[in-house]
């Protein structure tokens, strides 16, 4: 009995053995393992807290998914710290590159990252050998672009442009030649790899491939304010921040910081070339101090620890939509059950319907002023009396110099003889 116990444990083992080399039974993915050590370039201890991430990415793609990760709580521990994960081998695909990019990561921001170490799937174990970590600098006024389907992220890094595309990052430097053409800026490591943007626009260069025309990601409209008593200009475009203060003393470019949006505002934060600037654009109306005219947003810059506040967005946005209806113009009083009407398009086109006819114009507006002019009408038979008060309405519209929207919302229209148009939204 037990010579033919001993018989069946040899079976056994002998099945176990037979098995393993040919693939049967139950046995775990073939797993990639990859090891190495982290450092820091500064012997200043971390706080206990501080938690080392270390992963692996798909590096043929930008943000490629990530196939594999190791957290390590430090607990002040010194460097070097080793760490050491797998990643199953059928997520691999031979020759392909992929990234291992450590970061020291404080109360769930990262502080300190290395640089990504490029690796490929083969037979025996991936070292890396040590990855030195930096202090991390959060991109400021980061804005990312979409070009075909490939995205961009551009900001600064401290007082250095930083483009980065395809998991790669390129340290940006000006070029001679930006000025009503846009801004150019080829990678300091590569001059293949260049970045042109002007207003809404931005073409990039990838290592001498040229990608699609590039859109800003979620871009707002161009935007600009002004404010008076110190006078100053702020302009926002896709790509670009650019503020004139102190009548033209104070001059601040920076590439335009991501909005944030939030119960009714829109906020613009950031710091570029030792200075610091915050934009908060709320849509309370304003009225400029020195012209009287009316804006669709409040703004208040701070500059340097200094607030300067004025009114932005397009004035037109005040005028056109749903057409409004006269309710009194100075001198003139309209028959009963009379509907006159003022409506102004996008298209710089005025129309409505007096107390008899049917009129068009064209109407100009400016920083200053609104003008209206070149009015024509249908040639409808009216009363005498009716005509006559048409008239008169067609002649306060050609004399008005400037508008503005009272605090319960009508629309009133002043002219050049100190008359006003007072109309409401019909």
């Amino acid at each position: 009995m037990l010579h033919r116990f001993a018989v069946l444990l040899i079976a056994a083992a002998l099945s176990g053995a037979l098995s393993a080399c040919f693939g049967g039974g139950t046995r775990g993915p073939q797993m990639l393992v990859v090891q190495g050590a982290l450092t820091y370039a500064d012997a200043t201890a971390l706080p206990p807290e501080t938690r080392a991430i270390v992963e692996m990415r798909d590096a043929s793609a930008h943000d490629g998914k990530v196939l594999a990760e190791q957290r390590i709580d430090l607990q002040g521990r010194p460097p070097p710290i080793p760490f050491e994960f797998k990643v199953e081998r059928g997520k691999l695909i031979d020759d392909k590159p992929y990234a291992v990019r450590a970061a020291f990561h404080l109360r769930g921001r990262p502080t300190w990252v290395s640089d990504a170490v490029t690796v490929t799937s083969q037979a025996g174990p991936v070292d890396v050998g040590v990855l030195t970590l930096k202090p991390y600098t959060a991109l400021a006024f980061a804005s990312e672009l979409e070009c075909g389907a490939e995205k961009v992220t551009i900001g600064m890094a401290g007082d250095v442009l930083r483009l980065t595309a395809g998991g790669q990052s390129f340290d940006m430097r000006p070029l001679a030649g930006a000025s009503a053409s846009g801004s150019k800026y080829e990678a300091v490591s590569d001059p293949a790899t260049t970045l042109w943007s002007h207003g809404d626009e931005a073409r990039v260069m990838l290592k001498g491939r040229e990608l699609p025309p590039c859109t800003v990601a979620g871009r707002q409209p161009p935007f600009r304010a002004t404010g008076n008593e110190p006078g100053w200009r702020l302009d926002i475009d896709a790509t670009r921040m650019s503020l004139l203060a102190h009548n033209g003393k104070t001059r601040f470019v920076a590439p335009t910081p991501r909005a944030v949006e939030s119960d009714g505002t829109r906020k613009y934060s950031g710091r570029h070339g030792g200075s610091d600037i915050t934009v908060t654009i709320s849509r309370h109306p304003c009225t400029d101090t020195m012209t009287g005219m009316p804006y669709p947003q409040s703004v208040v810059v701070v500059f340097d620890g200094e607030t300067m506040n004025g009114c932005g967005g397009d004035p037109a946005v005040l005028l056109t939509g749903a057409e409004w209806e006269v309710t009194d113009v100075t001198g003139i009083r309209f028959a009963d059950g009379a509907r006159v009407t003022v409506g102004f398009g996008e298209d710089g086109k005025v129309a409505g319907t007096g107390p008899c006819n049917l009129y068009t114009a064209q109407y100009v507006l400016t920083g200053e002023s609104l003008t209206i002019r070149k009015v024509s009408t249908t040639r409808m038979g009216c009363e005498a009396q009716t005509q006559k008060q048409e008239q008169a309405f067609l002649d306060a519209l050609t004399k008005v110099q400037r508008f503005e929207i009272a605090a319960d919302g009508a629309l009133l229209l002043h002219t050049s003889d100190q008359r006003t148009i007072t109309a409401r939204r019909g």
